[in-house]
């Protein structure tokens, strides 16, 4: 669905941006618009649109740009197996070749995760309703332009 389409004639959209609904989301296909109008915040992704209104936002968080956290801690984790594995193969009873092989499968990982992680920095804007908790991720700047937005029209009310 086209944005155009879905809201209402002579809507005026003050803030929009490119973003996902999830951190995960990678390529064309996850990204979708959101955008801000003087009634409420709309999230068009293909055919699939979320419309909030601004009467029904308790708060807003923003987070800057950042490493993912949780993808840090897996490869380093990660990282720490493959060591304990290949010690354990060099000093222990066990086959030396399968430890080392499950330590280096573990080291890829790690350093996969890490990597992963790194591509996934973003921005982040989660909007609290009553209901519902949603969030929005971007790579680009503007994402706090939205979150902005919402609590300027939430002041002139």
């Amino acid at each position: 669905m086209k944005l155009k389409e879905y809201l209402v004639e002579k809507e005026a959209v003050t803030s929009e941006i490119m973003a996902y609904s999830s951190r995960e989301g990678t390529g064309d296909s996850a990204k979708g618009k959101l955008v801000c109008t003087p009634f409420r915040v709309v999230y068009i992704n293909g055919k699939d649109v979320t419309d909030i209104s601004l009467r029904g936002v308790n708060s807003i968080e923003y987070s800057e740009k950042g490493y993912p956290m949780e993808y840090f801690g897996w490869g380093i984790l990660f990282a720490f197996l493959s060591a304990f594995f290949i010690a354990a193969g060099a000093i222990g009873p066990i086959s030396e070749g399968i430890l080392f092989a499950i330590g280096i499968l573990s080291l890829v990982g790690g350093i996969g995760l890490l990597i992963y992680g790194a591509i996934l920095q973003r921005s982040q804007l989660k909007i609290h309703t009553p209901n519902k908790t949603y969030s929005f991720y971007a790579t680009e700047e503007g994402l706090a332009e939205i979150g902005h937005t919402v609590r300027g029209y939430e002041m002139k009310s």
